[in-house]
């Protein structure tokens, strides 16, 4: 399925990795957690190291709501490991800061998500990046500014610092439009995971799939939602309307 003409919202979301921000996950996991495994290796072998990051990403996956990411992974590592969160943050965030930046190299980065971007805010619509808030603010801001983009210019970029939820949970979509203050209805959501960013449609909301870099394809069969490559999703964007709001 191609990209329906027009929309009638005023919110464009926008996923980071894989969407606005191409690259193949199998190789941002390797070179991720091989850097991270180095920088930690003082503290836990890399097989553990890799063990205690997934465990406290799967517990930010389950978050009820009751706390913010961050809080939940920091409780997973302090009561389930032997690290301490608060001892090991600055470390982690020092990380991010430096080693992290690395993982650009497997990026397949072009101007395209910048000028999708600047089309959009030209017409008058509202961009967010709602990408899974599993990552500190300081390595999604990073990602950004891979892009050459301001993450400042946003009203919304989801971190594990701001956020309550985290994807495949619908609830993380309600507390990105109650933050936006808009409806999902009139948000558009693009991404390139078929399992977490379509389960935005069970709210209503306008779902389109990237397929350069397409995960959990297998789970498109009887789904209706939009795929297109990104260069054909800067076509649809020149071909929208200047948003005029609600």
């Amino acid at each position: 399925m191609n990209f329906i003409p027009g929309f009638r919202g005023q919110t464009v979301l926008f996923d980071l990795d894989g969407t606005l921000l191409p690259m193949d996950m199998n190789e941002f996991e390797k070179e991720y957690f091989s850097g991270l495994c180095r920088r930690m290796a003082s503290r836990a072998k890399p097989e553990e190291m890799y063990q205690y990051i997934w465990g406290g990403t799967r517990a930010m996956v389950e978050n009820d709501g009751q706390k913010t990411n961050r809080e939940v992974f920091r409780d997973y590592l302090n009561e389930n490991t032997p690290l301490n969160y608060d001892v090991c943050e600055p470390e982690f965030l020092d990380f991010y800061q430096n080693d992290f930046q690395s993982c650009v190299r497997i990026c397949h980065i072009t101007d395209l998500s910048k000028k999708i971007v600047a089309a959009l805010r030209g017409k008058g619509y509202t961009v967010a990046i709602a990408t899974n808030p599993i990552f500190p603010q300081v390595a999604t801001y990073s990602r950004l500014r891979w892009l050459d983009m301001d993450p400042e210019s946003f009203p919304l970029v989801t971190t594990f610092e701001n956020s309550h939820f985290a994807k495949p949970n619908p609830s993380y979509y309600k507390e990105v439009c109650e933050k936006l203050g808009v409806r999902p209805e009139d948000c558009v959501m693009v991404g390139n995971d078929v399992v977490e960013d379509g389960v935005a449609a069970s709210l209503g909301m306008r779902v389109i799939l990237i397929e350069d870099f397409l995960l959990h394809r297998e789970k498109l069969s009887g789904q209706s939602f939009e795929t297109g490559s990104l260069a054909a999703f800067y076509e649809w964007v020149q071909a929208l309307p200047e948003c005029r709001g609600n």
